[in-house]
């Protein structure tokens, strides 16, 4: 995602993944947001002695997501109670290979994205991507400056 020097966030929560199989193994998630790409969060689920996997999910699903099921399709978000665990959230990934079920401690990714709220407000992220959009445009040393009348 962005480059070095960006406003960014990460965290790292323990959780489980359940892949198609069936089998449910504790796993640590790495949650990266920078303010470059202010609609989403990375996501990455390391379980020892396996390769990572890694998918980008929309920060207002992972917000909806806390309170009630969001999503459609793909990619499903919904909080969980289990009996003796704390509440969590439950993330449904699937694609031509099968489903990943990620559940990560609801209190933790509520901190974590309350923090990214305070990088970057709702409702702003458009503001930065066009005031970035504009910049970029100013600075590309190809085009033609603008005209001025």
């Amino acid at each position: 995602m962005g480059p070095e020097g960006d406003s960014q966030l990460e965290g790292i929560v323990r959780g489980f993944v359940t892949l198609s199989g069936g089998e449910r193994e504790r796993c640590d998630i790495m949650l990266r947001y920078y303010t470059d790409d202010p609609l989403v969060v990375g996501l990455i689920v390391s379980r020892p002695g396996r390769r990572s996997a890694s998918w980008v999910i929309s920060r207002d699903l992972l917000s909806a997501g806390l309170t009630g099921t969001a999503g459609i399709g793909d990619v499903t978000v919904e909080p969980v109670a289990e009996p003796s665990n704390p509440l969590g959230v439950l993330l449904r990934v699937r694609d031509e290979r099968g489903e990943a079920r990620i559940r990560i401690d609801h209190q933790a990714l509520l901190l974590y994205l309350e923090r990214s709220h305070t990088m970057m407000p709702f409702g702003s992220e458009a503001q930065s991507r066009q005031a970035d959009a504009e910049l970029d445009q100013l600075l590309d040393e190809g085009q033609d400056p603008p005209v001025v009348r």
